[in-house]
Formats: C-alpha cells, structure tokens, sequence
C-alpha cells in the first residue's frame, strides 16, 4: 500500500472547515496547530477552549494571547484583540480541526469501533489479535494501552483528547498501518472526541444501565450512540451482541446493515459450548456456511462473545475465517481481565476488574462454571460505585462467593468502613465476610487462607495503586503472598556435637 505524506505541516481553513461558524476580526483563519489549554500555546497557534477541571478555558484568552496565540475559537465573543472564530460546540470544532490537520487517516484504513458499556477492551484486543494474524499488523488503542502498529504504549490508558487521538492516528498512518481499533470510552463521546473519524465497522458489545457514580442513564448513552452512527462510512455496517436485549433492539432501530453474533442466540456468527475446564474453554463456531472448532484459555462467556466479535469481524469483511480463529486463539491472557495468575497452580487466583455487582456476578460464574470449586473473592469496595448498589453487590457475593473479603484501595478507612456497612446491608449473613480494609493485607490473608477452590481478586484490574508509600498493582501484590505461601521455612541449623579442634597442622 503507498501512500504519500505532506512534507510540510498541513494548513487548515476554519471558514472551509467550519462552515456555520461566525469570524471577527477576520475573514478566515488558517490553522497550522490547535491547542485545547492556554497553557500549552506557542506563537501562531490557534486556541480552542476545552472543557476540563474547575476553570473554564474560555476565561484562559488572555493568557493563550500572552503566548502567542494568532487566533482562537470560541463558543462565545471573548474580549480579545485577536480574530475569532464563533461555533456552537467547542469540542465538536477541535475534533474537526484535529482531524483536518493530520488529514483524516481513518480514510486510509480499515477502522473498527468499539462501543457499549462493557466488554469493549476485551473485545478490542481480540480484534486487534485477529487483524494483526491476517494484516501483519494493526493499531489500537484500549483502555489498557495504545499501538500505533510499530511500538506500544502502554502508559495510554486514558480516554485520549481529539488531539491526542488525531496524532496517534496520524503516526498508523505513517506507519502504514492497513487498520485500526478504537475502543470508544464513555468520555469520548461525552466530548465528542472522535467526531471526524470514519468508521468501516462499528462493534456494539453491550448495553447495561451504569451502576457507576455519575455514569451516564442508558437512555443518555443511546442518544450518543445515534449521533455516532452518522460517523460510518458509506458502506460501514454494526456487528452487535445478539445476547444482549438492549444491543439488539439498538440494532434492529439502526439505519445499519446489521450483523448479530452470540451464544444464546441462532445469528450469523454464533457458538456452541463444548467443554469448559481449568479456565479453558472449547466451542464449535458458525460463521455463515463455516463451522470450526475454537479454544479459548481465558474463562467465561463474556470472554467468548468477545473473541466471536472479532471472528465476526473478519468474516463480514471476508477475510479467512480459519485465520481469523487462529488470530483469537492467539490471545492466551489480557492483563486485568480473568486474568489468572500463571504461578498460582495449587489454588488458582484470578485478577479482575470487576466492581459492579452484574460484573461481578458475571466473573463468579465464569469461574463456577469452570469447576474450579469453591471461590474466595477479594472485592475493592471504591467510592465509583454508585451508594444505591453497594447493598446489591453484597448480596451478589453472598450467593456466588463461598468466602469473601471486603477491601479498599482508594478511600481513607473511615470512608471505606462505611462503604463496607453499606454492602454488609446486603448480606443476610454479614459473619461470613472478613473486613480487611487494607488492600494488601486482605490479598494477603485471602491467599494463604485458601486451601483448595480459587481466589478471585475483584475490583482492581490493573490499576495501581498504593500501600505503605509503595505503587503496586493486585497482581503484584498477589505474586508476593503467592511466593511466601509456598517458599518453605528455613530450618534451623541443629548443632549435637562441638565443632572439632584445629590441629596443629591447621595452627600458624
């Protein structure tokens, strides 16, 4: 694939870009660079106010005119000597701009999105395994880090800016990247952050009401997903989880040529179960008139539905089904997603990001269904969840979980005692829950308390987070308690007769 690059920064008209945008003090103006935060201006650069922490950005002008700024675009008149440029949503403009300056890469390549309120990082990384076996190569981005499709990142584990999205756009391109995968986070479309970018597939995972603090009602979500939509290319088409009630009748409203896959249902792209054990599990998948077997060593049904997506993918747009599986099948372990902890062999332990009380009950099940007996779940208690659940999420861990541990990682322990309360009102019998509020000391106490079944550390996922002054991660934490567990104890050196003399031949 050739492809050719400007040799100089690319210049953008707003008054060709931004066709219902008002100018003053100017009859166009032509960007080289935008930047969202005053703070970050050079000379010559245009400002475009982000929304973003507790101050406003429009009221940062004059700070963005002292630096150097030849212009900016505002959603109101600002008292500026410099031209302006007048739209209604600040954050839709600097998509655009953002877009228009590295010169709209999704046109070049194949661009997958990945929407829903869960399962979309998992899904994102089958897909990426898939495209990588049959492309040579792919770039992603995921909440567990970014590819540009020659090096990794694994530090982007934010929800990029407009900005910081275009770039790592523009660095696939150069790479020559022939696709990429885009796991759209809620405050991505919150911000209109990929506004601009066309799309050839977008893949709907799921849809669930949040149970998260001030995450958005599903009727608000599927507002956003509608606007979304528009950004498909002509011929771009929705791959979605027929399982999901909320995702099929989302599916069947849409404009989009519609593809479903599942394991419940009888789709295009679905799966029957085989076997499951030990983690790993064997399915027999259906894609249109081929049938083949495929191995997953992750647990869970969530987890299969996932790697079908990216099997559906690769089918709709026909690319070998054989490889395509072979890609998935790639996929041995995600960080932080039933994540099983490879030098646990005795009592497996599994690293889970889930928090929620269904994405708990979903882990808890996946390990049940994999007979791996009876679970000890270490769960993080954290202010994200909504107070209105707490109670809910006891009530799911008494019923699936045969010990639990109430934990927390982000909040002082009088806030976290309350938490917990909170989730042991949901418990009919809260004497069977340990309350060990220090993260670290309740992984701790889990794993060498656990003789037989499995240990789940729930909650945390990858996320880092501090003991004693210290950064450290549950998996971390878990490989400490793991080793002392099975390190055996020195004995102590038993001396029953008195060293010997030294002889004279020894004595100088």
């Amino acid at each position: 694939m050739s492809r050719s690059f400007p040799k100089s920064r690319t210049k953008v008209s707003l008054r060709g870009l931004l066709s219902k945008a008002v100018f003053v003090g100017a009859e166009d103006i032509v960007v080289r660079r935008c930047v969202g935060k005053a703070i970050d201006c050079r000379p010559g650069d245009v400002f475009v106010p982000q929304p973003g922490g507790s101050q406003d950005q429009h009221d940062c002008a004059p700070e963005a005119v002292r630096r150097g700024a030849a212009a900016i675009v505002a959603e109101r008149l600002l008292p500026v000597s410099i031209p302006q440029c007048l739209v209604a949503d600040n954050r839709i403009a600097y998509a655009q701009i953002s877009q228009a300056i590295v010169e709209h890469p999704s046109n070049r390549m194949l661009a997958l999105a990945v929407v829903g309120t869960q399962g979309k990082t998992t899904t994102s990384l089958f897909l990426s395994s898939m495209l990588r076996r049959i492309g040579g190569q792919v770039a992603y981005y995921t909440s567990l880090g970014s590819s540009d499709s020659k090096s990794c990142n694994r530090e982007n584990i934010r929800p990029p800016s407009a900005k910081k999205l275009a770039q790592w756009m523009r660095r696939a391109d150069k790479a020559i990247s022939p696709s990429m995968v885009l796991e759209i986070a809620q405050p991505m479309l919150l911000n209109h952050v990929a506004t601009s970018v066309e799309f050839d597939l977008m893949v709907l995972t799921g849809l669930r009401p949040s149970q998260d603090c001030g995450g958005l009602s599903l009727s608000r979500y599927l507002t956003m997903l509608d606007g979304f939509a528009e950004q498909m290319k002509p011929h771009g088409m929705l791959l979605f989880n027929a399982d999901d009630p909320f995702a099929s009748r989302w599916a069947a409203a849409s404009k989009l040529t519609a593809i479903g896959y599942g394991l419940d249902t009888s789709y295009d792209i679905r799966a029957k179960r085989l076997s499951r054990c030990g983690g790993q599990q064997q399915l027999m998948v259906t894609a249109g008139n081929m049938l083949m077997p495929l191995t997953l060593n992750i647990p869970g049904d969530h987890v299969a539905r996932a790697a079908l997506a990216a099997i559906g993918a690769g089918w709709m747009f026909d690319l070998p089904v054989p490889e395509a599986i072979t890609g998935v099948e790639a996929l041995q372990s995600i960080p932080g997603r039933m994540q099983r902890i490879q030098q646990s062999v005795d009592v497996p332990v599994f690293v889970d990001q889930c928090r929620t009380p269904d994405r708990v009950a979903t882990a808890l099940h996946a390990l049940k269904q994999h007979d791996f007996g009876s679970c000890t779940a270490v769960v993080d208690v954290t202010r994200r969840l909504h107070p209105q659940h707490r109670a809910r999420l006891g009530e799911v861990l008494e019923k699936s979980a045969y010990k639990v541990v109430l934990s927390s990682s982000d909040t002082v322990p009088r806030q976290a005692q309350s938490m917990m309360m909170d989730v042991l009102g949901g418990c009919s019998c809260p004497g069977r829950v340990e309350v060990i509020p220090n993260r670290r000391r309740a992984i701790q106490w889990a794993i060498e308390n656990t003789q037989s079944g499995c240990v789940l550390l729930a909650g945390c996922g990858t996320q880092t987070w501090r003991s004693h002054g210290e950064a450290v991660t549950d998996e971390s934490v878990a490989r400490r308690a793991i080793s002392a567990k099975y390190t055996p104890s020195p004995l102590p050196a038993l001396s029953i007769f008195p060293p010997p003399s030294s002889g004279a031949f020894f004595s100088h």
